[in-house]
């Protein structure tokens, strides 16, 4: 006896219908239809909760259908397989996925030039500062070499005042808009307390020194005087990329 016709006929021997025993095995009446018509055949593990269901010998049951439902079985648990490592692959490159638009936009909260650096959605843009008059240094310890007369090298310590970088606002456009910045430009000559900055976000790629007639027209109204540097202050600002000291309005 064909496993359809035994499932059909353990079935009316336990006076169930169709619909009856798809309800206790939550499956569809169509999929018990289609096993009692020998169309697809169960699962191995819904085989064995049949043979408990309808009280039939599953031993049985496979020594009579042969290798053609055993060959059918095997087919859909290496399927089943295939398609599990395809879900598992595929939420895998999506948490991937998220997790690197996760660390890009923790790179641009929090203006991480590393970060940015490598941002692809990031391009590279120019924009003009104003500088302060002098820059901040740091005392540096070093060491100086010389050669003496006699050909003898003398070791000297020395100090050396370090420039540090910098806190700007670099204005991105003709409107105002722009980010805080901070860069190194090294020690800045009388007057020439303003930057033409190349950065990608935070990441500032080049910084060159100029003097306020060398910036562009339209930006000079927005970029402030020599004397009129502010150095950024959280507390008053706000964000680094949400406010330009020079506007008479916030960006």
């Amino acid at each position: 006896m064909e496993l359809g016709q035994k499932l059909k006929a353990c079935r009316i021997t336990l006076n169930k219908t169709q619909q009856q025993m798809a309800t206790d095995l939550h499956v569809t009446r169509q999929t018990v239809s289609h096993w009692e018509n020998n169309d697809t055949y169960p699962s191995l593990d819904m085989l064995v909760t049949l043979s408990d269901y309808l009280g039939f010998s599953l031993d049985t049951t496979l020594k009579e259908e042969g290798t053609e439902m055993i060959d059918s079985i095997n087919k859909e648990l290496v399927m089943g397989k295939k398609y599990k490592k395809f879900v598992l692959l595929i939420g895998g490159v999506a948490i991937a996925f998220l997790l690197f638009i996760g660390i890009l936009t923790y790179g641009r909260a929090t203006q991480n030039g590393l970060i940015d650096r490598f941002n692809p959605f990031l391009k590279e843009t120019y924009g003009y500062a104003l500088l302060p008059e002098q820059v901040p240094t740091k005392k540096i310890q070093g060491t100086e070499q010389t050669t003496n007369k006699y050909g003898k090298t003398i070791t000297k310590r020395r100090t050396v005042n370090m420039p540090q970088p910098v806190d700007a606002y670099v204005l991105s456009d003709i409107f105002g808009a722009g980010e805080w910045l901070k860069f190194q430009v090294g020690m800045i000559p009388k007057g020439q307390n303003y930057a033409v900055v190349l950065h990608k976000g935070s990441y500032v790629k080049r910084a060159k020194l100029i003097t306020k007639s060398q910036v562009p027209a339209l930006y000079r109204s927005d970029i402030g005087n020599v004397d009129q540097y502010m150095k950024y202050d959280k507390k008053n600002m706000g964000p680094r990329n949400s406010f330009n000291p020079f506007s008479n309005t916030d960006i």
